[in-house]
This record gives C-alpha cells, structure tokens and sequence, in this order.
C-alpha cells in the first residue's frame, strides 16, 4: 500500500466507534486528493454498520469554529447511525461513575467521551466485538484522562486512527 490509487476495500472485524478526535485528526493522515476518498468509504461503513459515533460527537463537531471535510462529514453521515445505537442516558451514568476523568471538571457544555465510551460499552454488551478509535492518548493530568486510559478502566480495546485506516486499506502517513 504505498500508492495513493493502492487502497483495497476491506471489512472490519470489529465496530469501530469514533471519537471527535479520530474525526479530526483524518486530514493529518490522508492526502489531500484522497480525503473524499476516504470519507466517502467511511460514510459506507457507517451505513454498513461497521463504524459508528454518538450525537454528541456530530454535536462537538458542529460546534467546530471552522467546518471543513471531517465536521462537515459528521454532521451529514450521523444521518446514516441508528438510533439504536445512541448510548443510553444509564450506560452514560455509569461510565462516569467508572472513568469521569474523561471529561475535565471545567469542561464547558457536554463533552463527547462519555457518550463514545458508552456507546462502545453497549455494542459490547450485545456480543459485538468493537473499538473505540482516539488520537487522545496521553493523560493530562491533573485535568483529565485520555480516552485510551478510560477504555482500559472500561474494559474497551482503543485503537488509534492508523489502526484503523490500516484496517481498512487506506493508504495513510500516520503512526
């Protein structure tokens, strides 16, 4: 895979469950010219059911001062996640109770990360093997913790962007 035209469609093995920072962070790793590309691929995994993210993340996203190829994809392929899939307002609660350094104490609004681990939790309850996908990595304490150290207190495999673009035969630069 080391040419741009090399990517092979493949399936995933697990849901992937994304987190703002994944959605972010995707222009960084892809080339521009195959930024549609990919995002176009990921809205078929959406429909697919093969990626998803909670509301809150489109809600962070929209949020975003300036909207460019990763917000404005969230906002129009959240259209594509079932409502069955929106984390529970219980399954929030307890992973607060379990990990709630997620979300700074200062945090204005309602960050995401509750919302994305839960959603992980649930699919994961249903028997579905799944991945929470984070570029926030590092703790910044005393602040917060990173994503990755929350899925570890939850019991959820992380996985970074590159895992999963190498997951699904996306040509990229990260690792």
């Amino acid at each position: 895979m080391s040419d741009v035209g090399d990517e092979r469609e493949q399936r995933l093995a697990w849901i992937a469950v994304l987190d703002t920072s994944s959605v972010i962070e995707a222009k960084r790793f892809i080339a521009p010219q195959r930024q549609w590309a990919f995002f176009e691929r990921l809205k078929q995994m959406v429909q697919s059911g093969e990626v998803c993210f909670p509301r809150a993340v489109r809600d962070e996203l929209r949020n975003e001062r300036h909207h460019d190829t990763p917000e404005t994809w969230a906002l129009n392929a959240y259209e594509y996640v079932p409502n069955s899939l929106e984390p529970s307002m219980d399954t929030v609660i307890e992973v607060m109770d379990l990990a709630g350094e997620v979300v700074e104490a200062d945090a204005e609004g309602d960050p995401a990360d509750p919302y994305v681990l839960a959603q992980a939790l649930e699919i994961e309850r249903s028997g579905r093997n799944v991945r929470v996908v984070t570029e926030d990595r590092t703790d910044r304490l005393p602040l917060k913790i990173a994503m990755t150290t929350a899925c570890e207190k939850l019991g959820l495999d992380p996985c970074d962007l590159g895992s999963l673009l190498d997951a699904m035969g996306f040509v990229h630069t990260a690792r």
